[in-house]
């Protein structure tokens, strides 16, 4: 069992994401259009989504 394996006190353990946000670059948008960050549409949100490309599953 993964408790047996693992001492949970000893760290976090998580699964990676298959993107990620750009952040601070999306709080500078939000600063230029003076909004927050919920008002966005999820057009606006999109462009600062970056999808990762995972190993695992290309071609080489």
């Amino acid at each position: 069992m993964f408790d047996d394996d693992f001492d949970i006190d000893d760290g976090v353990y998580a699964v990676p994401s298959h993107y990620k946000v750009k952040v601070r670059a999306l709080l500078e948008y939000c600063k230029s259009k003076n909004v927050d960050v919920e008002d966005l549409t999820e057009e606006e949100i999109k462009q600062f989504v970056v999808y990762k490309k995972n190993p695992l599953l290309e071609d080489d």
